[in-house]
């Protein structure tokens, strides 16, 4: 069911600047480091981000396939709660409540100012700053969604004008090393040449069986699985559009969520491969969370060093944004269906059209901004890349468990099958490794879960106690 001309507050440009702004935060300047160390070939790096770079893909056509057949804010909580049971969906809200937002609001909010400060910690500088650009987006997306969004839309041009810098200043860069000096894709060196600059992560041979023929070590995959915990978290976020589907056209939360999730894995692709062109295996794994600043320095000096900090910080400054302005519509809904108090709706009784639900963007930042205060914030959030994917799983496969229904809105295609074959059975690789080699993450991830079935068991006293 297509939203109303009215209620089209945004269109497919800022929907798409939401998810890419909901997508990018730190995860892609900290996870290549710590995955060169681990897996020691750039190129397995490379075969892990275009991994995960898939796996994300077909979650947004699935994703795009439910946008197709049902326009409702709310995300995983309304399908779940709609097509499975209301008390799944219930925990599907609560996941995205705490694990989809609130905490990861928390935490770009906190990159956000160690990085504009170059803090190597959470200075008590850093949460002033994480604090008032929390407050800031709050009050934008207060006024309404497309207010909201320009000033997100204007950050995520800022930030791609961080990318496009960068990437010409390594294309500059690799030019004048020459190509025996900066990679040699081909493993051809030009006889009798000396390589005057410095060996590169990424300067082998791509098609070569020393490193393809790892993939059948069992202890290599294994490793290889673990990387992939903390991708996938870089990865998530490609579904913001849904959250806000009951007030912007379907088509556009649709393609939205495609487009965007093909983008920024491109992006992702390139960014690392000039990561890895451009700098030492040693000096890269040594960077650790600040692993890009060496390189931009490595590239263009301390000035390009401070643009790609701003860039890093604007990267989180747009997550805050993106996060803020689709997590208080699952509270929102919960609120109209009776699970959670009714004020938070913000729905004036006598308009069914969707409006601005103020006070739970309120809820949402100050929940975020207490969080933000919290010592413990970083690693509370080391296991959302697995719940947040297995979460989007169970919601994905209501395309499956009420295939009736969908089918009768909308024809599944063959390839809106098979995107959602490959995104829940990533998901369930992803959960029965996190069983053989991550069990902390496992049962944090599980114990998630069953804490949204406590709080629906509370939630359902209260709505019997408001029909009373």
């Amino acid at each position: 069911m297509e939203s109303t001309p009215a209620n089209r507050s945004i269109g497919l440009v800022s929907l798409v600047c939401m998810v890419i702004g909901n997508m990018i935060g730190a995860g892609v300047y900290v996870s290549t480091s710590y995955a060169l160390g681990a897996l020691g070939d750039a190129r397995l790096v490379m075969v892990a981000w275009a991994i995960g770079g898939a796996h994300a893909i077909c979650g947004a056509i699935a994703y795009a396939a439910l946008a197709k057949r049902v326009s409702l804010n709310g995300g995983e909580y309304v399908f779940l709660s709609r097509f499975v049971h209301p008390s799944v969906g219930f925990m599907a809200g609560w996941i995205s409540i705490i694990a989809g937002f609130t905490a990861p609001i928390a935490a770009a909010g906190l990159v956000f100012g160690e990085t504009i400060l170059g803090a190597p910690q959470s200075t008590v500088q850093a949460r002033v700053l994480a604090t008032l650009w929390i407050g800031i987006c709050a009050v934008f997306h207060g006024v309404n969604l497309r207010t909201g969004a320009w000033l997100n839309n204007a950050v995520v041009a800022m930030k791609f004008l961080g990318f496009t810098i960068f990437v010409f200043a390594c294309a500059i860069f690799l030019v004048r090393l020459g190509p025996a000096d900066s990679f040699t894709f081909h493993g051809f060196t030009p006889e009798g040449y000396t390589p005057a600059g410095f060996p590169p992560a990424l300067n082998q041979p791509w098609i070569a069986s020393d490193y393809w023929g790892r993939f059948g070590e069992p202890e290599f995959l294994k490793v290889l699985l673990i990387q992939l915990f903390f991708i996938a978290l870089s990865y998530t976020g490609f579904n913001a559009s849904i959250y806000i589907a009951g007030e912007v056209p379907s088509r556009s939360v649709s393609r939205s969520m495609v487009l965007s999730c093909i983008l920024v894995t491109a992006t992702y692709l390139l960014l690392n491969t000039l990561f890895l062109m451009c700098d030492t295996k040693e000096s890269i794994e040594a960077g650790k969370d600040n692993f890009v600043s060496g390189v931009a320095k490595n590239v263009g000096g301390v000035g390009l060093q401070w643009v790609m900090r701003i860039t890093i910080a604007l990267s989180s400054a747009t997550s805050v944004l993106a996060m803020l302005a689709i997590g208080p519509r699952v509270i929102a809904q919960m609120s109209k269906d009776k699970l959670l108090p009714s004020v938070l709706s913000g729905q004036d009784p006598l308009d069914s059209s969707p409006s601005t639900p103020r006070l739970a963007i309120g809820l949402q930042a100050l929940a975020s901004c207490i969080i933000v205060w919290s010592a413990s914030v970083l690693q509370m959030i080391s296991y959302l890349g697995l719940t947040l994917t297995l979460c989007g799983a169970m919601a994905t496969a209501t395309l499956w468990i009420a295939y009736k229904d969908m089918h009768s809105r909308r024809a599944i295609a063959w390839w809106e099958h098979l995107a959602l074959a490959v995104y829940i059975g990533g998901a369930m690789l992803l959960i029965a490794g996190a069983w053989i080699v991550k069990r902390e993450q496992f049962y944090l991830c599980i114990g998630t879960f069953l804490s949204g079935l406590v709080v629906y068991g509370f939630a359902k006293g209260f709505q019997r106690d408001s029909k009373e």
